[in-house]
């Protein structure tokens, strides 16, 4: 049997690294082929979450608005897009409101834990 993180890392994307982990996509198969891949991080815990938006400029700016010194976090995010398209890196959307946050098919973390489950099973571990 393959290792379960093996096994996971065969179905994702991680592109890039951060200074919390790595972010890329989620590319199951099982997830709707008629929509852009879901954006994922990666902690250096293992953890994984979802990142809002289609693209990774998107989930970069929609996670870095939670940090900004604005309270509204949909404020914040229309600024660092008018900040981002001036150096010419236009969002697709400036409205934090209408960033891609569909639901998982297959969630990452949930399918990990179950990998992880079976093998502890198949060492006895359980």
């Amino acid at each position: 049997m393959t290792a379960p993180w093996k096994t996971w890392a065969r179905l994702s994307n991680l592109v890039a690294r951060g200074g919390k982990g790595w972010v890329g996509y989620w590319p199951h198969p099982d997830e709707p082929a008629d929509r852009p891949w879901h954006l994922i991080a990666l902690d250096t815990e293992f953890t994984f979450r979802g990142l809002a938006g289609s693209t990774l400029a998107e989930g970069a700016a929609a996670e870095q608005a939670s940090y900004q010194d604005e309270p509204d976090e949909r404020v914040a995010f229309a600024r660092l897009a008018t900040e981002l398209a001036a150096l010419g890196l236009p969002l697709g959307t400036q409205d934090h409101d209408a960033l891609d946050d569909t639901a998982y098919t297959v969630d990452p973390g949930s399918l990990m834990e179950e990998l992880i489950q079976a093998e502890r099973v198949r060492r006895g571990l359980r």
